[in-house]
């Protein structure tokens, strides 16, 4: 059984215009199907983190990320860099 489909209207930016267009059109989809998709993921994410917290959200969702690029051997080199250039604590 078909889901229902209702038609809507809504407005862009041109940038996003141009984005969800390209997109369409590299992924072989309309662009009703991606923007289908993207609101698939944006409920679920919603559904995960709950609703009226964006920053809560934002937060959840980019911890992990965000530990994985700070805290690696690379990044140490900019954590000591007095060490590293040899510049005397204040």
């Amino acid at each position: 059984m078909d889901t229902p489909v209702i038609e809507r209207s809504i407005s862009l930016p041109k940038d996003h215009d141009d984005r969800l267009r390209a997109l369409a059109q590299r992924q072989r989809l309309t662009e009703d199907q991606v923007v289908t998709k993207a609101l698939d993921i944006l409920f679920s994410l919603v559904d995960v983190v709950g609703a009226g917290d964006d920053r809560h959200a934002t937060t959840v969702l980019s911890e992990e990320s965000l530990t994985r690029v700070w805290e690696n051997d690379e990044d140490a080199t900019y954590d000591n860099w007095r060490e590293t250039f040899g510049v005397p604590a204040r």
